[in-house]
């Protein structure tokens, strides 16, 4: 028994709970109800409990005086090394090579060890993060928390969490592991440099918590995230998170005679700790404490300050920031960023890629609660995991209510409850039961409501059907008859075909791929028999079929050449509009033949100069006429070219090329005669003109729109003719100042 009556074992429970509880109002009504008339007990556990916490600023105090001692005498070494290295540090130079790894370079020092980048040689060839532990190999606490980092991270296999390869030994017996190579900066200063806004921050730290909850699901404690041991790379177009350094890992699933923590050592950052780890209460850190870290790493930020006000202690030391941890209110983030300088806000805001007013707006309110739920003092209270933590950032990001909610306001309500447990029991059973019956009643009408409204939607739909069955039904006669039409008049039955165009004209068809081949049939036979006013009508549905096709294979064919012959024998105008169309859907052209066929269809008729600027690509393409598809008729085209820009020299080469040509056709032959009259005529051969025109002529009245080549009956095509019909009469009126 002690002085005051009090069994020792007693004594130091009620101490160790006193301990646990930080506030320290609730401490002082602890104490209260256990030593209840017992005053001279409570003043000596009172006296107790302020000695256990002036002992813990001087340890404190002490293992920092020791810490800056010993930097002192490493700076003043040769390469911060002692002359006479003590046991725990690593006083052999590490070899070049450890198993299959070679050392490349010194990345840093982290938890307990040293980092190196190292080269993989086999099984497979990679690079890798490779830490070797620098203590003294007979301690067997250091040697455990190595081996506790080791398996923790061969536990896990996330995407965010830095993967562990392999493990072994120095020759000295230091151990060490191979882990993922984790290139890119800590998460503060990577979101400042791409100026992140604040959404873009939230969605990063959404999956670092996802990351820490898979940690600890896997029985594994983090116990020092700070923003160095958080790294972010962009891959693939995102930003890719990755948490390092488990150094100083613990799993929550170690038995009670595994611990390794001594009573003197004290892990992590203190910025980033939570209260519980400086507390010195003997109460087992649990994945709670990495909650809180994660609440100071959001803080971070938001705000681009740690909570404890820096500004107060410029240098704070360990003792400082527990002190501050344990007492201290953190002010919300919001009121962190009101109380800035502007210039220091707007500084801040422009990292977020926003400005100061909207930053403000953005963080107050839901954010508030938020990060202060993280930052509770009593673990308790704070958010349970981090997957809670994250979902309440995901239902922040997605507008949906929040779990964290002002405290006072829940304590207020389940006090009420508390007086008031029959009123409010009865009330809540006739509230169920009025919401029951409503939500029965309402769930019954909005199903008879929405019946009705899909009863008439169905009826809408379903007369819909119907009337697009009609329509394409008479659409599909339609063209039936159209084309039985075209048949009639190929067999010469024109009055038959006539009276069946009667019943049914060409303005009954909708224009489509599926009618295109009846209105380029019945175009065809309409202009080889002179019949241009119901061709013309056929070629403008053509024309407006074809927008619905590819452009380049419809210039790939012979419809433009149909269409332009046929518009300007009838129109000039349409025809002119035409071109522009053509011009504008079919140029450039990507094959020679398309480049033949869009020159001719565009130079049958006079054109500008833009017009022939924007033509000069599709020369280019054709490039030499004799090695094209058809040799005679590129020559025409590119004749026709040089004649429209008013080269005279050029066009004459072009055009003597597809004369001399003898796999020409008649067609082509008086084209390429009525050119050659046009080019005299314009250079000043008068008599040369006059006779290139005579034999364009003559061939015209010789084959009368029939068609030969080498002498031999050839297929004709009507607008080949039509074309050299054109051109002819564009000559006679250059040659004889009148038409032929």
């Amino acid at each position: 028994m002690n002085s005051s009556g009090i069994d020792e074992e007693i004594s130091s429970a009620i101490m160790e709970v006193a301990l646990s509880l930080d506030d320290p109002a609730a401490r002082t009504a602890f104490l209260d109800r256990v030593f209840e008339n017992r005053e001279a007990a409570k003043h000596e556990m009172t006296r107790l409990l302020e000695a256990t916490d002036g002992a813990a600023t001087f340890f404190l105090e002490a293992r920092e005086q020791r810490a800056k001692v010993t930097a002192t005498i490493l700076s003043e070494t040769q390469h911060g090394r002692l002359a006479i290295p003590p046991r725990f540090i690593d006083d052999d130079a590490p070899p070049e090579k450890l198993g299959p790894y070679r050392l490349i370079a010194r990345l840093g020092e982290g938890g307990g060890g040293v980092v190196y980048e190292a080269e993989q040689d086999r099984p497979i060839r990679r690079r890798v993060a490779l830490k070797i532990v620098r203590m003294d190999v007979e301690n067997r606490h250091a040697l455990a928390r190595f081996d506790i980092e080791r398996q923790a991270l061969a536990l896990m296999d996330h995407p965010n969490i830095a993967k562990v390869f392999d493990a072994g030994t120095t020759p000295s017996g230091r151990p060490y592991f191979a882990m993922e190579l984790v290139t890119g900066e800590p998460i503060t200063s990577y979101c400042n440099r791409h100026k992140l806004d604040s959404v873009a921050r939230l969605e990063l730290f959404v999956l670092v918590c996802n990351a820490i909850q898979h940690a600890h699901q896997k029985g594994v404690i983090h116990r020092d995230i700070k923003p160095s041991n958080v790294i972010v790379t962009f891959q693939d177009g995102v930003h890719v998170p990755k948490i390092i350094d488990f150094g100083i890992a613990k799993s929550s699933q170690a038995a009670a005679g595994e611990a390794i923590t001594a009573h003197d050592q004290f892990f992590g950052t203190p910025a980033y700790m939570s209260p519980e780890q400086v507390a010195l209460t003997g109460i087992d850190v649990d994945t709670r404490s990495d909650i809180f870290s994660l609440g100071v790493l959001l803080y971070e930020l938001l705000t681009g300050a740690t909570p404890i006000d820096s500004s107060t202690l410029p240098d704070p030391t360990f003792s400082q920031i527990r002190k501050s941890l344990l007492t201290w209110e953190t002010l919300r983030p919001s009121e962190i960023l009101a109380k800035l300088p502007p210039e220091n806000l707007r500084e801040l805001a422009t990292e977020r890629s926003t400005d100061s007013a909207s930053l403000v707006a953005f963080v107050k309110g839901d954010l508030d609660w938020i990060v202060m739920m993280a930052l509770e003092k009593n673990r308790t209270r704070r958010y349970q995991t981090a997957n809670g933590l994250a979902t309440d950032i995901k239902r922040f990001l997605a507008y949906q209510p929040i779990a964290a909610r002002p405290p006072s306001r829940v304590y207020v309500l389940a006090k009420f409850v508390r007086r008031n447990r029959l009123a409010f029991g009865a009330a809540v059973i006739l509230v169920m039961l009025l919401i029951t019956g409503l939500a029965i009643t309402a769930a019954m009408y909005e199903h008879e409501r929405k019946s009705a409204i899909e009863q008439v939607r169905l009826k809408n739909v379903a007369q819909a059907a119907r009337n697009e069955e009609n329509r394409l039904r008479k659409q599909a006669d339609a063209r039936s008859n159209v084309a039985r039409a075209a048949f009639l008049l190929d067999q010469g039955r024109t009055d038959e075909a006539d009276e069946l165009r009667k019943e049914y004209p060409l303005s009954s068809i909708e224009p489509s791929l599926e009618a295109a081949a009846v209105f380029r049939s019945l175009g065809d036979w309409n202009a080889e028999h002179g019949r241009w006013d119901q061709a013309v009508q056929c070629y403008r549905l053509l024309r407006q079929a074809n927008r619905q096709d590819s452009p380049q294979k419809i210039l790939q064919g012979d419809d433009l050449m149909a269409i332009g012959a046929a518009l300007l024998k009838e129109d000039q105008a349409e025809y002119l509009a035409f071109r522009d169309e053509v011009m504008e859907r079919y140029t450039p052209a990507t094959g020679t033949q398309k480049a033949e066929h869009l020159l001719k269809v565009c130079l049958i008729h006079p054109a500008n100069e833009p017009l022939l600027g924007q033509l000069r690509r599709d020369v280019e393409m054709l490039g030499d006429p004799r090695q094209t598809p058809c040799p005679p008729w590129s020559a025409l085209s590119l004749s026709l070219f040089h004649l429209r820009a008013g080269n005279g020299p050029e066009a004459m080469r072009a055009c003597g090329l597809g004369l001399a040509m003898p796999d020409r056709k008649s067609s082509c032959e008086a084209s390429l005669e009525a050119v050659a009259a046009m080019i005299h005529a314009k250079l000043g051969h008068v008599a040369l003109a006059g006779e290139a025109l005579q034999r364009a002529r003559d061939l015209a009245t010789s084959c009368d729109g029939k068609d030969f080549e080498r002498g031999k009956p050839i297929p004709p095509y009507w607008f080949d003719w039509t074309i050299a019909e054109l051109l002819i009469k564009e000559a006679g009126e250059r040659v004889e100042g009148s038409s032929p």
